[in-house]
């Protein structure tokens, strides 16, 4: 069965004419600045916050609700983000973000209790996951969905990845809490002068609509529904799916990873460094382009899916940071292209006035897992041990995507 993709031929010729007159410089740079600072600040959280639950002795149940509660926001508000990218203007709805983005870190030592914890995690995790969707809004809207951009921007992500970690590490081991989280400061400074760097000219014009800007930024349940709508395009309900299959593997990096590093003697350091191999490898994604003429886009999305979870769920075998660096640069690899192939046929899929909703709609699904997995993680490892949470929440991930790669064995996708 073929899927055709509603106006996939328009599109096509659209992106033909456009990729034969490369983007300036001065346009595609910025673009790749507000996914930098916006996509890796979840990789200086991991090790952070881990480090810090650590030292306040929370128990790993805790935890996995602590570290949960950061997704909570982008769960219920991502589309509602996107839509407000739309009608507001995706540059001004960034700025905002990324100003909170830069002034909550460093009130998290002030506040070492559950409670505030709890509540900056909501905030924070909201701001961060809007920039990243505002990011993916800009890859429809100033870079076409372009498999080719697409790659480099998600490249951008990964050198955020390699830098970011290893030096929220270090800051960590030199200063303490304030170190590490005045380096999530930084962050929220880089992608501020990003968004503000965006030429003017390069953003479509906001939508009208009517009731002013008080109104404008109100949930809307139209929103939600016109989103979820999306997902009847065969296609994307496909990619979503495998999009909320891949954050099994980055839930679990997200919640005990560190936590499990730390527990056997491995310093803050060597963690961000192992992190960061995930962005080195990174540079897999400059390579999607190539890959995707050659070869159906979706099954790539599957393996890389694929791979990108068992990378995860193999490390309790491991003590020594070797094998772990391996297998942290192979799964930089896969994460790379994996997420090129879920933006670019997003992008490619729906018209550009709903690009906004249609990356807060993958935005929801992936918060979904990163909700829930941390929980679970949490629950596995006090009653059975950080091992058992690891293999039983990889193995339950690759089972889930089997079950999808049958279901969708006769898909087949255009190729760019």
């Amino acid at each position: 069965m073929l899927v055709r993709i509603p106006g996939a031929d328009r599109q096509n010729r659209e992106m033909a004419s456009f990729q034969a007159s490369a983007l300036p410089l001065r346009i595609q740079l910025p673009v790749y600045g507000v996914a930098l600072f916006s996509n890796s600040v979840p990789d200086l959280v991991l090790v952070i916050m881990q480090l810090w639950l650590v030292s306040l002795g929370a128990p790993p149940a805790l935890m996995g609700i602590v570290l949960g509660c950061r997704y909570v926001g982008p769960l219920l508000f991502a589309i509602h983000g996107g839509a407000m990218m739309e009608r507001l203007g995706t540059g001004r709805v960034l700025a905002v973000f990324a100003a909170i983005m830069m002034a909550v870190p460093p009130i998290y030592p002030l506040t070492p209790w559950v409670p505030a914890i709890v509540a900056l995690q909501l905030v924070s995790g909201l701001a961060d996951s809007l920039g990243w969707v505002g990011a993916q809004t800009l890859t429809g809207q100033v870079l076409r969905g372009s498999p080719t951009y697409t790659g480099r921007l998600v490249f951008a992500t990964r050198i955020g990845t390699f830098v970011g970690p290893p030096l929220a590490g270090a800051a960590w081991d030199l200063f303490g809490p304030w170190g590490g989280f005045l380096t999530l400061a930084v962050w929220g400074a880089g992608m501020l002068a990003s968004v503000l760097a965006l030429p003017p000219g390069a953003l479509p014009p906001p939508t009208e609509f009517g009731g002013g800007r008080l109104r404008a930024v109100m949930p809307r349940l139209v929103d939600y529904i016109s989103a979820a709508r999306l997902a009847a395009i065969p296609l994307v309900g496909l990619v979503l799916m495998a999009t909320i299959i891949r954050q099994f593997g980055s839930g679990m990096q997200s919640t005990f990873y560190a936590v499990y590093l730390d527990s056997v003697g491995i310093s803050g350091t060597v963690i961000g460094l192992l992190v960061a191999a995930t962005g080195v490898t990174g540079i897999a994604a400059l390579g999607s382009g190539w890959l995707a003429r050659r070869f159906n886009e979706f099954r790539l999305l599957l393996l890389s899916t694929a791979l990108s979870i068992a990378t995860i769920a193999v490390v309790p075998f491991f003590t020594d940071p070797l094998p772990l660096f391996v297998a942290s640069g192979l799964r930089g690899i896969v994460l790379a292209l994996s997420v090129v192939y879920i933006v670019s046929l997003i992008a490619r899929s729906v018209a550009p006035e709903v690009q906004g909703r249609a990356m807060g709609l993958r935005t929801t699904c992936n918060q979904v897992a990163n909700v829930v997995i941390p929980v679970v993680m949490g629950l596995l490892a006090q009653l059975w041990g950080l091992e058992v949470a690891f293999y039983a929440v990889g193995v339950t991930g690759l089972a889930l995507l089997a079950v999808l790669s049958a279901v969708a064995r006769r898909i087949e996708v255009p190729r760019t």
